[in-house]
């Protein structure tokens, strides 16, 4: 049944009939143990990841984990809405980052697309729309993962903003994020 749904949302989605588009292929199929809200901390016994994050806090995005079959390939990476991109570069624990600026449900979001390989990033500035390629995922342990697992990192902030967090200390501060799977 995935697999039918992910087929007719992409068949969707190139007939102009939905606002977004998943942010990689297959993405309706993929495991996301590290979902949006969940409490992580390093201890390897409750931490879904191995080797487990590095950080503690309530994850504020979804992470869309690839296939053993995709971690010697590139895997790209779709803007979920047309906008601008506001950042396009290296950041501290996301390596390559984009963050695009767009409006979903009749609200204005950043959307935050980490772990991406620094040298295929699309430009600062650059207005794209649904779907557009935006990179490729960096390898696993690479400066563009910034020593992380290959993994897309999808989080959505509330307004036009420069914050890129991807934990938060206190439950409440996940209000300022909206779930990408619910939205998506």
């Amino acid at each position: 049944m995935k697999k039918a749904f992910s087929t007719i949302f992409s068949v969707l989605i190139l007939a102009g009939c939905s606002p977004y588009a998943a942010p990689l292929p297959h993405a309706s199929s993929r495991p996301t143990p590290l979902h949006f809200g969940l409490y992580v901390t390093p201890d390897p016994t409750t931490n879904p990841i191995d080797p487990p994050e590095r950080f503690t806090g309530y994850h504020a995005a979804t992470d869309f984990e690839v296939s053993s079959r995709e971690a010697d390939e590139d895997v790209p990476v779709f803007a979920v809405c047309g906008g601008t991109i506001h950042f396009s570069g290296f950041a501290e624990g996301y390596g390559g980052l984009v963050t695009e600026y767009c409006n979903m449900k009749g609200q204005d979001v950043t959307i935050i697309y980490g772990h991406l390989a620094v040298d295929s990033l699309v430009a600062a500035g650059t207005i794209v729309e649904t779907g557009a390629t935006l990179g490729i995922l960096g390898a696993a342990g690479s400066t563009n993962t910034d020593g992380n697992r290959k993994h897309l990192h999808l989080g959505i902030v509330k307004g036009r903003s420069g914050d890129v967090r991807g934990y938060v200390q206190e439950e409440s501060d996940l209000n300022l994020f909206l779930d990408p799977e619910e939205v998506l």
